[in-house]
């Protein structure tokens, strides 16, 4: 069942806690950024936009704690573990960064989710086969997708604020997506053809999933007011058409043929396919 998507701070010692050890956020500039200067339709936007952010940022929270207890019954190295656990907190800081910057914009835009389907579960495998699936899925796959394409809305941004929020992220983003190939260091040794095909075929599915981002809109999904692009870039965020270039681009460059090295891969025609507009 569907619920809107909120959030809760209860302050106090939880704050206290937090803040000790992901003290970054209160240093950065907000109050700085003034919506008023921006076309309504691309403040209007960015607030869709970052409020989508938190979201992916929450399910990020989600699935490294799926990723974490996986490796875990893998029996993973144990400094890979205490890794991974550390960053549970860098996506809730995540969650409140994406989550203010709305807020600045006038508010969060409503939005409804699942939470009975909002991270993948694999369910029928062997403790490591679950890892593999977990590991690829979130930091070979969405991590690295969410990383390439915000480097680019962050290398665009004028805004002092929205660019030091992507800096920040990203700065945890690049730890999280370094865990794939830690992980596949060790896991490699122990897989079999038959789990290196299946890995491929997870990546498939997976990367389907992200395809809207580059294909073509249909006649049934109406394309967003349009904005300016210069307000849009100021505020965080790249025009569609650009957004679909550089999300193709990164899954190349970031997905695809990294992961091709170790053996997890697609076909040509799978790939052909998968790309085009």
């Amino acid at each position: 069942m569907k619920e809107p998507f909120e959030i809760e701070w209860m302050g106090g010692p939880a704050e206290h806690h937090f803040r000790k050890v992901r003290p970054a956020v209160e240093g950065l500039p907000w109050g700085s950024l003034d919506p008023a200067k921006f076309a309504p339709a691309a403040v209007e936007r960015a607030r869709g936009s970052w409020t989508e952010v938190a979201i992916n940022e929450y399910r990020a929270v989600a699935s490294f704690t799926e990723v974490l207890r996986a490796m875990a019954d893998a029996k993973a190295p144990l400094d890979l573990l205490g890794m991974t656990s550390d960053f549970l907190a860098d996506e809730c800081s995540h969650v409140e960064m994406a989550s203010r910057m709305a807020m600045e914009l006038g508010g969060a835009a409503p939005r409804l989710v699942d939470m009975d389907r909002f991270v993948v579960r694999p369910r029928g495998l062997t403790h490591l086969q679950r890892a593999n699936e977990l590991v690829l899925r979130v930091s070979c796959i969405a991590e690295a997708f969410s990383g390439g394409t915000a480097s680019v809305s962050r290398d665009e941004t004028t805004e002092a604020l929205p660019r030091a929020v992507y800096e920040t992220i990203l700065r945890d983003e690049a730890r999280h997506r370094r865990l794939g190939g830690l992980y596949f260091e060790w896991a490699l040794a122990k897989i079999d053809e038959a789990e290196v095909a299946r890995l491929g075929r997870v990546m498939l599915e997976a990367l389907r999933g992200l395809a809207p981002f580059w294909k073509r809109r249909t006649a049934a999904a109406p394309a967003p007011a349009p904005a300016p692009a210069a307000d849009l870039h100021a505020l965080g965020w790249l025009e569609p058409p650009r957004f679909a270039a550089v999300a193709r681009e990164v899954v190349v460059r970031d997905i695809l043929d990294p992961l091709a090295t170790i053996g997890i891969a697609i076909s040509p025609e799978e790939r052909a396919s998968l790309l085009e507009g």
